[in-house]
């Protein structure tokens, strides 16, 4: 049987954790490192941090924040938001993720996920799914929650 873990995730803007409902109504929540610090001291055993702003900014994900949390942790550290290009990913491996998260790039371009994989290991790509119900269903959204992906 598989043991459960522990998989922490704390979305950032503007270099702040933000919490909110469905994508909407976001407030500040505290600072990456600092929740990261907590969240580690208290035995998770891995974290996500999402750049939720990045893609639909066309940027990376803040190098500074990475790092500053990267510091704060013992344990892998996953990275997403603006990552769509090979070279996103490097920077971010670069500041200190052990893993990226890809969302928008993968459905726009589902290779990215294979070369990725080939280049870091498939243990360090992961593909993640916004969904929203949508009547008796969901719908698969991209651009951080903005658009359908028609999935």
């Amino acid at each position: 049987m598989l043991s459960k873990r522990i998989i922490a995730c704390l979305d950032v803007r503007d270099g702040h954790v933000v919490k909110g409902v469905n994508f909407e109504q976001l407030r500040t929540a505290g600072d990456p490192a600092e929740l990261a610090a907590r969240y580690n001291a208290e035995g998770i055993d891995e974290l996500v941090i999402l750049d939720i702003t990045a893609t639909l900014e066309r940027r990376r994900a803040l190098a500074d924040t990475i790092r500053s949390v990267a510091r704060e942790l013992f344990i892998p550290l996953a990275v997403g938001g603006g990552i769509r290009t090979e070279a996103d990913a490097e920077a971010a491996v670069e500041a200190g993720a052990d893993k990226v998260s890809l969302n928008t790039a993968a459905l726009a371009d589902p290779s990215l996920i294979t070369t990725l994989a080939r280049r870091y290991g498939s243990q360090a790509v992961i593909v993640a799914v916004d969904a929203k119900r949508d009547g008796d269903g969901f719908a698969v959204y991209a651009r951080s929650g903005q658009a359908t992906a028609n999935r």
